[in-house]
């Protein structure tokens, strides 16, 4: 190779002295020419750079870089079957020589995993495609902007121009509309400026932060706790309860949204619920009952087959009382409103000794079906009353005067 070189030094040295010596014989001086002469020589020496490009990609190399170039070589490293190689081209013969392995390379992407790409960066209304040379051309909105992007098959964009104007982005209601659509829930919007949407958001189990564009797309969305779980159907009245409302009744519990009427202060109203256990709307169906007294307590409990009823005390929740059932002393827990919300069994209601006595002689004797009836005047009317084995009163028959 040094005798290669050599020997094209004297040809070009050559060349001067006979480009000289032609120029004196005609008497004409032309100090350029030699020098012009020389350098064109010199560029068609090898091998260019884009020649070399050329060459390298009709051999099945891609992701070309250069790295240096020399008077002998070109040093690239390229891409060949997902490896990546250093690999000099000699510039005189064009022969290739591929050296060390220094790694993998870059995965390449299709014409979808271009739209997602330009998606994660806030662009919208994309169409993608195919170009030369395994590229891809892209028109998109950038918020109010239509751009025109021209990117490589690795996903770099390697020109970007400005084609027009693109329709505003959505509006609040629009981006909590399309949020939902997607899956989330419990939205909570903490900043909303400068064409970025920040918002906290529940999806399934988790609570995330997400940052949006105008047009809706998520920026990019993290992690940053717990939601609650979907509330199983059985507890939806008490999730209503423990938002307020009483008198509950469920009319549907099958998802996708739950429904019930229910009474909240004195208005019966129809809840609608998501899978959540959220109110998502709510509408007015008519009047509720005022709240009860102690009185009507007593009285709805005796009207369900309750005896020896006593209200043990009041308060701002509502009733807390006793009474006897079928044998069982029981002790209820009623709102304001009269719905008994809780009921457990403290102990056996026994009956009334000498009643008791008085209805076993009667049974010896082979009766049956017993009626223990009190006949008594009260304010001037006579009476018969009714009562059950523990002295209880169960009904009550005016028969007269007294």
């Amino acid at each position: 190779m040094a005798i290669r070189n050599k020997a094209i030094q004297l040809g070009l040295m050559c060349v001067m002295a006979m480009t000289g010596a032609a120029s004196a014989v005609a008497g004409a001086s032309v100090p350029s020419a030699p020098s012009y002469r020389t350098a064109q020589l010199k560029l068609n020496l090898g091998l260019s750079e884009g020649d070399a490009r050329r060459q390298l990609r009709k051999n099945g190399y891609s992701d070309i870089r250069i790295i240096r170039k020399s008077f002998k070589n070109i040093h690239t490293e390229v891409c060949f079957k997902g490896v990546r190689y250093k690999l000099k081209v000699r510039r005189l013969s064009g022969k290739m020589v591929r050296g060390d392995q220094i790694g993998r390379c870059r995965a390449t992407y299709g014409e979808q995993e271009i739209v997602r790409r330009l998606r994660k960066q806030g662009l919208d209304k994309i169409s993608v495609s195919p170009a030369d040379r395994g590229q891809f051309v892209a028109i998109a909105c950038d918020y109010d902007q239509r751009v025109r992007l021209e990117i490589d098959s690795y996903g770099d964009i390697l020109h970007r121009s400005i084609q027009g104007r693109c329709q505003r982005g959505l509006n609040l209601g629009e981006i909590k509309r399309q949020l939902r659509e997607d899956g989330f829930t419990k939205l909570d919007v903490l900043k909303n400026e400068q064409g970025r949407v920040v918002v906290e958001a529940c999806y399934e189990a988790d609570r995330v932060r997400l940052r949006l564009a105008a047009n809706g797309h998520i920026l990019r969305h993290k992690r940053i706790g717990d939601c609650a779980r979907p509330m199983r159907p059985q507890n939806i009245a008490k999730r209503l309860r423990d938002l307020g409302y009483r008198q509950i009744k469920v009319i549907d519990d099958a998802l996708p949204v739950y429904k019930a009427e229910a009474c909240k202060q004195n208005s019966l109203m129809r809840v609608r619920m998501n899978r959540y256990g959220e109110v998502i709307s709510t509408s007015r169906l008519g009047q509720c009952s005022p709240p009860r007294s102690r009185q009507q307590i007593v009285k709805m409990l005796q009207r369900r087959g309750a005896n020896r009823v006593e209200v043990l005390s009041q308060d701002s929740r509502g009733f807390r009382a006793q009474a006897c059932y079928r044998g069982e002393r029981r002790q209820y827990r009623i709102d304001l409103y009269g719905t008994i919300l809780n009921r457990k069994v403290v102990g056996r209601c026994e009956p009334a000794p000498r009643l008791n006595s008085v209805l076993e002689d009667f049974r010896s004797r082979g009766m049956s079906n017993l009626k223990i009836i009190v006949e008594g005047c009260r304010n001037g009317r006579r009476l018969q009353i009714e009562l059950n084995q523990y002295g209880d009163e169960i009904n009550r028959e005016r028969i007269g005067r007294c």
